[in-house]
């Protein structure tokens, strides 16, 4: 194992995000089927109004916040059960620009549903029938503080770093106890990173096989998105970032894993029988060769 300061190859950053659920209790209309069911209990049922049912700008908002947590996770590893991420420094600049542009579209969407936010109301009087009331919607000058978007990034703390005002023998337990912890999270980021590759690998042996026609006899792959290929590439990508540890079985799976794919795309997989059952060869080779630790 590489002796390494892991604050001088990576930074945590922490992603959030919110967005108006346009959801209410309707406590009458919840009354109204827990009596006409018999149920005993008040807490049987509870109906929940969609202030928006029918309408796209919401859901746009929220597809676009999801979007942008997937691109998060795809790029990161994890680092604490608060959210906070592990990013390699030197992914930080597209990393930055990508959350930058995300930032931006968000801010455009939400500026566009604020825009027609009044008329919308308007519009759920009829959509909603006797279960529309104004006073569920907020204002038009509180709707804007519904959503919020923000990516920061802090240092990794390391125990060298601790400064607290207790005695000698504490702060060295406590450095002890940051340090094991550090430990233990770049060993879960290394873990994730290497389950997502292996997943992957898994995946392509499974989607990259020939079968036999029963019918005719004649040889049928089987069916894969574009993401097979392309998804195999962006993970070769993020090994050749995220390997701290310097892992020389993970170095070794990914140049294999890019020799197979060099000039691959899905079209000629699809396409071209032979190269399939190579990259699949090369692939199964990959899973029986290397042997991940923790996987």
């Amino acid at each position: 194992m590489n002796n390494f300061n892991i604050n001088s190859v990576a930074l945590i950053t922490e992603f959030n995000a919110s967005v108006w659920t346009a959801r209410k209790l309707d406590r009458k209309v919840t009354d109204d089927v827990v009596h006409n069911a018999g149920a005993a209990s008040k807490g049987a049922a509870r109906v929940n109004k969609n202030l928006l049912a029918g309408r796209p700008e919401l859901e746009e908002i929220a597809s676009h916040v999801t979007a942008t947590r997937q691109y998060v996770y795809g790029n990161t590893m994890p680092w604490s059960d608060t959210g906070q991420r592990l990013l390699p420094t030197v992914r930080f600049p597209v990393f930055n620009a990508r959350m930058d542009d995300f930032k931006d579209k968000f801010d455009a969407l939400v500026d566009g549903f604020v825009t027609v936010y009044p008329t919308l109301i308007t519009a759920q009087a009829m959509a909603l029938g006797s279960m529309f009331s104004r006073a569920d919607f907020p204002t038009a000058g509180e709707i804007a503080h519904r959503f919020a978007f923000s990516c920061d990034y802090l240092p990794v703390p390391v125990a060298g770093d601790l400064r607290v005002d207790v005695g000698n023998q504490a702060q060295d337990e406590l450095r002890a106890k940051l340090a094991q912890l550090s430990e233990a999270r770049i060993e879960k980021a290394m873990l994730d990173v290497t389950t997502r590759f292996t997943e992957h690998l898994r995946r392509m042996a499974d989607r990259l096989v020939v079968d036999t026609d029963p019918k005719t006899g004649e040889p049928v792959g089987r069916r894969f998105t574009e993401t097979l290929v392309s998804g195999a590439f962006e993970l070769c990508d993020l090994l050749k970032d995220c390997n701290m540890r310097e892992d020389t079985t993970l170095t070794q799976a990914r140049m294999v894993m890019e020799k197979a794919l060099s000039g691959v795309t899905a079209v000629s997989l699809r396409d071209d029988h032979a190269k399939r059952a190579e990259v699949r060869g090369a692939v199964s080779n990959i899973l029986g060769q290397f042997k991940f630790s923790g996987v």
